[in-house]
């Protein structure tokens, strides 16, 4: 029936999947039972981008009609139409392409082919089939073993049942041989995939061989803790062989008699094969049946015994059996950690048998005479000494018998050499610096001295008893050596006596405590640090001359002068000694002020100078002030005043002042001269010559300017009588009076002249002029487009713009014309009329 399905599904898919290429995933199988529900997961996918689902169908047992190309059945859901959904729930979306379902209280009847039928737009359809199983009572689970389970290897193994319902939650539980499997073993999942819908339990263990055959189970239960069903397996454990040795008579002999081990086989899976091993001490012995047979057995077959079986899997070996053989002590020893050990040291010899059981009695021996009250197996001696050198052996007994004597063994106890001492070889006394030669000596060692230590017992050894030191220092310490053998001995230190010159000396500031200012008392008192002999003189020198004996030196009043490089000697038979040179430093006020100039006191402008204030003082001047001629303080504190650029200002007398902790001191004026430099010289010079040239400029602009105003007054008197258009121009020669042949004259009348009166007349355009006072003047109104002059010239020229001329063709009138700044026009110039302009 399911094949026909199958085949139904290719035979009604087919002809979409070329057009359509749908993609739906249902699980393949879903088990449920009767009044729970089934949550059925799906998913679609439409591979043809352009189309959209439009609709879906839950068909129960569909089949499909050839002959209406449809198909019929139980429609249990349909997407459009959710009123008939009456237990199926819809639970997935278009959009995201899911389709899953939810079948609430599932009834026997719904058991059967679910057939999910998907149409797209242009009426492109699809249908899946899906095996619904429902059962009246709750169907077993499924155990999943792997193909072989082998001992001490672990594995998980599956139980699950292809049911899901979120409404009836169920839960799966382990039980091996019985016992429920802890839960921290067990692991609960669900899978809601397309692919596979279940509820599972995971059980991971070890199995080992006692396992075979044992009964594993899986279980589920309800939320109420129920048991619903179960499924059980049996083990199949893969393991070695498993076997056990069986001894006979027992697993103690004595020497001589006979034993039997027996290997009983008590699983293995698959069969054994071949033959058993036996094996003594790891070691195989050989290959047997089941039963080993040891005749007339030796002390040396006792030991650790197993037996051994193989299968497929690999061989399984018994647990060891020790098999003790009784017998008396052999192969005596004495073992210790040295033999050869040094005085008072703790010696230990322990005699090392072989004997089963034990050995209860030892005899010990020194040079082949018995050691009386010794018994036990070890030999002790706390603080051992010389006298217990020698030859030692032990004999074991126990319950078998009396053992053989063991092997000699010498101890040899060593010591190192005693009463060492140091004896002088060269002359004495010894004075430092001279050759000193030492030997080292002792009475007894064992072994022989070989080697020698001098000063240190970490110094380096060497093999002569001989030490020779080339210059001996004054404090010499006491010379120790060290005679060496397989240990070293001290000798008592040697002390050399060196006599040395005195040494340490000093200068002991006796008063006063502190610093020494001028004036103070002083004392200063030579000392040294030690001397051999003890005889000491006392002497002084100052800045390297002698300067006193004694060994003291006072200053009732000292002064600075007293202060210089002060040397103590200490002298004694062997030499003499210096002190370090003592600085006598006297502190005092400052003076002796001085001020230089430097590069000289008489500088140019704009130059670098800088003033140095030197005084002697000490400690030294921790402050400098400046001053300058007018007595102010220069905002300047060092000891060297920078001016810079200097300028002729800055002309004067100049001092300081400085000050120290112990007073203050000044200096006396210095004079500095600053002289201008060419630069400024030229410069002022060439200010002086433009003030000079300013000044005569000035001068000739004042009297152009008194010209111009004395001739515009005078030509303003002028023409302050005829202020309505004419003027009249006096002519310097005596007027003529006036020929009665002549045109009448069209001009006014000038009695001021005396002697001839000539005649002007002007017409302006303009009702007023910028070159005339603003009285009124008639203009006529057909005259202020033309400005123009009428004169009339006599034989004899007396008019002042006309120049006379001796030609008595040019006698005639002749005009001239004013051009007056205003909207007036020139007129144009006519034949045969001669024009002169006029420019204001």
């Amino acid at each position: 029936m399911r094949g026909l399905l199958q085949l139904s599904f290719l035979v009604v898919g087919f002809p979409f999947l070329g057009l359509c290429n749908w993609d739906v995933k249902l699980p393949n199988d879903i088990h449920v039972w009767e009044g729970t529900c089934v949550q059925i997961p799906c998913s679609f996918k439409i591979n043809n981008g352009m189309r959209v689902l439009d609709n879906f169908l839950l068909y129960h047992n569909p089949v499909y009609d050839e002959l209406t190309k449809k198909f019929k059945g139980t429609i249990l859901f349909n997407l459009h139409n959710p009123a008939e959904n009456l237990r199926i729930e819809f639970l997935g979306h278009q959009k995201k392409e899911d389709c899953s379902l939810l079948i609430h209280r599932v009834q026997m009847s719904d058991s059967g082919i679910l057939g999910l039928r998907m149409i797209a737009q242009r009426n492109e359809m699809w249908m899946s089939y899906m095996p619904l199983n429902v059962t009246a009572t709750v169907p077993q689970p499924h155990i999943q073993l792997p193909q072989q389970l082998q001992e001490l290897q672990q594995v998980t193994v599956t139980c699950f049942l292809n049911y899901f319902c979120p409404e009836y939650l169920v839960s799966m539980r382990w039980f091996l041989d019985g016992q429920e499997v802890p839960p921290d073993q067990v692991k609960q999942s669900v899978s809601k995939s397309p692919q596979r819908i279940s509820t599972d339990s995971q059980f991971t263990f070890v199995p080992d061989w006692t396992h075979h055959g044992k009964e594993l189970s899986c279980r589920v239960w309800n939320a109420i803790d129920e048991q619903l069903s179960e499924k059980n397996v049996q083990l199949d454990v893969k393991h070695t062989p498993k076997v056990t040795i069986e001894p006979s008579p027992h697993l103690e002999v004595k020497e001589g008699e006979s034993a039997t081990l027996k290997c009983l086989l008590q699983s293995s899976n698959p069969k054994a094969q071949g033959r058993f091993l036996w094996f003594k001490d790891e070691k195989i012995l050989s290959k047997s049946d089941e039963n080993l047979t040891l005749s007339k057995i030796q002390w040396q077959q006792t030991g650790n015994y197993q037996c051994a079986a193989v299968n497929e899997i690999g061989c399984g070996k018994s647990e060891a059996v020790h098999l003790q053989v009784l017998y008396s002590p052999k192969l005596s020893k004495i073992q210790a950690n040295k033999f050869t050990v040094l005085e008072n040291d703790t010696v230990d010899l322990y005699c090392a048998t072989e004997a089963f059981p034990l050995p209860t009695n030892y005899t010990w021996y020194q040079d082949e005479k018995q050691i009386l009250g010794e018994t036990n197996q070890n030999l002790m001696f706390q603080r051992v000494n010389r006298q217990q050198t020698g030859q030692y052996t032990c004999l074991a007994e126990n319950s078998e018998g009396r053992g053989e004597i063991s092997e000699k063994a010498r101890l040899d106890v060593q010591f190192p050499p005693t009463r060492v001492f140091v004896i002088i070889i060269s002359q004495t006394p010894i004075r430092e610096g001279d050759f000193v030669t030492l030997a080292c000596s002792y009475e007894q060692s064992n072994p022989p001295v070989n080697s020698y230590l001098w000063r240190s017992p970490l110094s380096k050894k060497v093999s002569s008893n001989i030490f020779n030191i080339s210059k001996v220092s004054w404090n010499a310490e006491p010379i120790t050596c060290w005679a060496c053998n397989i240990k070293c001995s001290a000798s008592t230190p040697l002390n050399l006596d060196v006599q040395y010159a005195p040494r340490d000396v000093k200068i002991i500031l006796v008063t006063p405590k502190s610093d020494i200012r001028s004036g103070d008392r002083v004392q200063l008192q030579c000392d040294f640090g030690s001397s051999h002999p003890q005889n000491v003189n006392y002497s002084w020198t100052l800045n390297g001359k002698h300067f006193h004996k004694g060994k003291y030196l006072n200053w009732s009043s000292i002064s600075p002068e007293d202060a210089g490089l002060y040397i103590c000697i200490v002298t004694n038979s062997i030499g003499q000694g210096h002190s370090r040179e003592w600085d006598l430093n006297i502190l005092y006020p400052p003076r002796h002020f001085q001020v230089s100039i430097n590069p000289s006191d008489m500088v140019m402008e704009k130059t670098n100078v800088e003033l140095t204030c030197e005084a002697d003082a000490n400690p030294a001047i921790h402050l400098y002030t400046w001053f300058d001629w007018r007595g102010r303080k220069i905002n300047y504190y060092g000891q060297k005043l920078t001016l810079w650029p200097v300028m002729t200002y800055q002309s004067g007398a100049y001092w300081c002042q400085g000050t120290n902790k112990l007073g203050t001191g000044q200096s006396l004026p210095v004079l500095l001269t600053v002289y201008y430099s060419p630069e400024t010289i030229g410069k002022r010079i060439a200010l002086g010559f433009g003030v000079c040239l300013a000044i005569f400029l000035l001068a000739l602009l004042a009297l152009q300017y008194v010209r111009c105003w004395k001739k515009i007054r005078e030509q303003d008197f002028r023409e302050q009588p005829n202020r309505q258009g004419s003027f009249f121009i006096r002519n310097k020669r005596m007027r003529k009076p006036p020929s009665t042949a002549a045109p009448q004259s069209l001009g006014y009348y000038n009695p001021a002249a005396e002697e001839r009166v000539d005649y002007s007349t002007l017409q302006f355009p303009l009702p007023s002029s910028p070159y005339l006072e603003t009285a009124p003047v008639s203009i006529q109104p057909e005259d202020q487009s033309v400005t123009y002059a009428v004169v009339k010239k006599p034989a004899k020229s007396d008019y002042e713009n006309v120049t006379p001329q001796s030609s008595p063709e040019e006698e005639g009138l002749h005009y001239s014309e004013l051009i007056q700044f205003g909207d007036g026009r020139r007129l144009t110039t006519q034949e045969e009329v001669e024009y002169v302009t006029l420019k204001h």
